[in-house]
């Protein structure tokens, strides 16, 4: 036997192991893991000069001490988040410092749930739907319920389901971020929550539009929270339309003349943004509109990052360069807006490829954004997961290579960035070198995805529906 098909055999062998065991055991374990590396946070940050915790935490953390002195959390020198995160992290002060950890470690377990759910609630309705037209070319009745049990245990909706919240659950990267004290799986929890409103409407047809609506609680919420989900908006609209859009015409007549569902995104949407907004203006005044707000869109980070821009942004902080022009400005932005304006066209006007859109989407603002760092990677694994089924086209070996070269991209900027941060080493130009080559290398897998994506296909025995 050749040694990629023992590996693949021992592949096989812990992956049914995996799925043998239950999704609430899986919950557990997960829990206990996390609850462990917070602990593993306290004892290091106490030890060691290189914290474990999140700088951003600590910036929340002074935020949330300055509201429990009756002050604004602007006043904590780059403070620049929604206050709805300094009151979540008051307790810090009242209880204890990791209480903000164990709430977001909470979230990250609340993200796994509503990956089982959703998957598990797309996988059946795809099998329900592929079963109708297979029994009404043989002219069998339909029956509205059908049985799983014609389903190979591959493909079984929850075997499906539970596989795609643990590559969550024992994700490395997400598990340390969220302990770490990191508020992206708190956003990305309201990303998912929207995508599984919007798609769960499809199936309840009597709470359709109260679903929708919710959705657009939901992302108002997050759009308040952190500004990047706004650009999710015209993929959900579009996936509530009762028609394609094939032409500009048809795109304009999208835009100007929405059904019913989607005036319910929309008013939803608009509601939860301008309530939240609101308030927080009305208590905090314009400084919280320019630090939560208008200075992402003039920010810039000389420190090092993953960001393709960083080297540019660093010699223009460290020279007498003159600010770029509107018109160089829009040239920049103008590939990553025709990419998102491209996926969401072609992903986004179906519900059932709409997680994918969604996926694809925030890997393209990531991947272009000004300022990178591992935080942001929580952006696009999130919705992974919810999308992991389309990808059986992709050969395991294949998986493992692209997962490799995204690991050794940044790996061969961590050592630019270690020799900077640690022994003061010069490498300003090597760290912007790594940043071309990580960029390059995101955009060959999201090439990659594109051309293997397929929709779910299932093995189906005829004889047991019969």
């Amino acid at each position: 036997m050749s040694q990629s098909k023992i590996t693949t055999v021992g592949w096989q062998r812990l992956g049914g192991r995996i799925l043998q065991t239950s999704f609430k055991t899986h919950m557990l374990i997960s829990a206990l893991l996390r609850l462990a590396l917070i602990c593993y946070g306290q004892l290091h940050d106490s030890q060691s000069a290189v914290p474990y915790t999140d700088i951003d935490y600590k910036v929340v953390t002074d935020g949330a001490r300055q509201v429990l002195a009756g002050g604004t959390p602007f006043a904590r020198h780059t403070y620049r988040y929604s206050p709805i995160m300094a009151y979540l992290q008051t307790l810090n002060i009242l209880l204890h410092p990791a209480w903000g950890k164990l709430l977001y470690a909470t979230f990250d377990l609340l993200i796994a749930t509503l990956i089982y759910r959703l998957v598990h609630m797309e996988i059946k309705s795809q099998y329900q739907k592929t079963v109708q037209h297979l029994l009404s070319k043989f002219n069998r009745p339909r029956e509205s319920n059908q049985s799983l049990d014609a389903l190979d245990a591959r493909s079984h909706p929850e075997n499906l389901a539970r596989a795609s919240a643990c590559f969550w659950l024992y994700n490395p990267l997400t598990a340390v971020i969220s302990t770490r004290g990191s508020g992206d799986c708190f956003s990305s929890f309201f990303v998912i929550l929207t995508i599984y409103l919007l798609l769960k409407s499809e199936h309840d047809e009597v709470r359709s539009h109260w679903l929708i609506f919710g959705a657009g609680l939901a992302h108002g919420l997050v759009i308040h929270l952190r500004l990047y989900p706004l650009l999710f908006s015209l993929a959900y609209y579009l996936s509530l339309s009762t028609r394609l859009t094939q032409t500009p015409l048809d795109f304009l007549c999208q835009i100007l003349r929405p059904n019913k569902q989607q005036w319910c995104l929309v008013i939803g949407t608009l509601v939860s943004l301008v309530a939240f907004t609101w308030t927080f203006y009305s208590m905090y005044g314009w400084e919280y509109i320019y630090e939560a707000y208008l200075y992402h869109f003039v920010r810039k980070d000389p420190r090092h990052n993953f960001s393709l821009q960083f080297l540019l942004q660093y010699l223009g902080s460290a020279t007498s360069v003159p600010e770029p022009s509107v018109m160089l400005k829009l040239l920049v932005l103008a590939p990553q807006f025709l990419l998102i304006l491209y996926l969401s066209l072609s992903f986004g006007q179906f519900r059932q490829t709409l997680p994918f859109c969604i996926f694809a989407v925030a890997f393209v603002i990531v991947t272009y954004n000004s300022v990178v760092t591992s935080q942001y990677f929580i952006w696009y694994l999130a919705l992974l997961p919810l999308c992991l089924n389309n990808f059986k086209l992709l050969s395991w070996r294949r998986c493992f290579t692209l997962l490799f070269l995204w690991l050794l991209a940044q790996a061969l900027w961590l050592l630019p960035a270690y020799l900077l941060e640690f022994r003061t080493w010069n490498t300003f130009y090597w760290i912007g070198l790594q940043g071309a080559v990580f960029f390059a290398t995101n955009g060959y897998i999201l090439e990659q995805l594109l051309s293997h994506y397929g929709f779910t296909q299932f093995k189906i025995s005829y004889r047991k529906l019969l």
